[in-house]
């Protein structure tokens, strides 16, 4: 006789997980300094991908957090050689690693300890993916963190994605919360947990001891921290706004014999800190300083004008105030110069840094076209 139990077992109902919204990325991840200072656990480059692009999606005039939020894979699989037929795999996996991340909370006298789970499962609407589409499910008491966000730090997403190495991507996190100082300096320890290059833990959260008692700690030597941390990032972030030199700080004092120790590193930033004042020099060059006063008198910020007149160029820049003076002499005045001109020209120069971004690669995919001719035509 068939056990009756098995069939009073209600089966699961796979909801649907089609896009229900055109997902709109403004470039730029808004994020909260105590979630870029978190000890963050490493995972997977496909996991922080999916996470920029969510955190991407939240607006500067959002009051909560969406219920959920949606995103093509072909977004999260730009700069990668993975097809989207076959990146199911890597998918799944990083979805895994997302529902288990937590984010931990300790109050100043250490009394008391919490943690919250980054991803929302409970909800009838599921975390999954389904023909393309991943859909994420923030946990609502992480809003806090996530909207609105008091203390923040900003890092653009032109680089980020194209980065296949986690390390890589907490630096470029880091150091772009760094550079309207243009240096990190850091005590070995701390950086240790920034990096997941702490002690290891089991899955109750204790301590993992060796066979003596001893702590076990992720690349206990600093030599090996030092190689097995820095050197991808190093490379990866070569030519970047975000290319650094390292310097180790070793110890003044050593109270015993022997070499001394590092105790801090030094991560200078090759381009120096961000502008955030418009240059004497750019203002005495007699072209640069002309458009600048012209600018200023279309109620541009000085903010903007030095984020994106690099971008820009000259000839960028004459452009939008050629636009705006025919748009001026015709019936649609521009009544409010403050708000029209400071969006366009911000438009415009995000604009640029995603022509120049493609243009790059176009070139690589040229040149990778060229270097196969070649390699067939000496096969012949």
């Amino acid at each position: 006789m068939a056990d009756k139990r098995i069939s009073r077992v209600p089966a699961a109902p796979m909801l649907e997980l089609d896009l229900k919204y055109e997902p709109e990325y403004r470039g730029e991840v808004k994020q909260h300094w105590n979630v870029t200072f978190a000890h963050q656990k490493k995972i997977s480059v496909y996991g922080k991908r999916i996470m920029a692009r969510v955190i991407d999606q939240i607006r500067d005039n959002d009051y909560q957090l969406r219920d959920f939020y949606q995103l093509h894979i072909s977004s999260i699989l730009e700069g990668t050689d993975i097809e989207p037929e076959t990146a199911y795999s890597k998918i799944k996996g990083a979805l895994y690693e997302l529902a288990d991340v937590k984010w931990e909370f300790e109050s100043i006298e250490k009394k008391e300890w919490y943690f919250r789970h980054l991803l929302d499962t409970t909800r009838e609407q599921r975390v999954g993916y389904k023909d393309g589409i991943i859909t994420i499910l923030l946990n609502p008491q992480l809003a806090p963190y996530l909207v609105k966000a008091a203390h923040f730090s900003k890092f653009p997403l032109h680089g980020y994605m194209n980065l296949k190495s986690w390390y890589s991507m907490r630096f470029f996190e880091i150091l772009a919360a760094w550079q309207d100082k243009g240096y990190w300096e850091v005590p070995v320890e701390e950086y240790r947990q920034y990096m997941d290059c702490w002690y290891e833990y089991d899955k109750r959260g204790q301590v993992k001891k060796g066979k003596t008692g001893k702590a076990l700690m992720k690349y206990p030597n600093t030599m090996l921290l030092i190689a097995n941390t820095m050197k991808e990032p190093e490379k990866e972030l070569a030519g970047t706004d975000f290319e650094f030199t390292f310097t180790p700080i070793y110890e003044t004092t050593r109270p015993t014999r022997g070499r001394k120790k590092i105790i801090r590193f030094r991560f200078e930033l090759k381009k120096g800190p961000t502008l955030k004042d418009i240059p004497a020099s750019w203002l005495e060059n007699a072209a640069t300083g002309s458009i600048i006063a012209r600018l200023r008198d279309w109620k541009v910020t000085d903010a903007n004008i030095v984020k994106y007149a690099p971008i820009l160029k000259q000839e960028g820049a004459l452009e939008l105030l050629k636009a705006w003076e025919l748009k001026n002499r015709s019936n649609r005045h521009i009544d409010d110069k403050l708000r029209y001109c400071n969006a366009a020209f911000v438009r415009a120069g995000k604009q640029a840094l995603e022509d120049a971004k493609q243009a790059k690669i176009d070139a690589k995919n040229e040149a990778a076209e060229a270097k196969l001719i070649v390699q067939q035509a000496l096969n012949l």
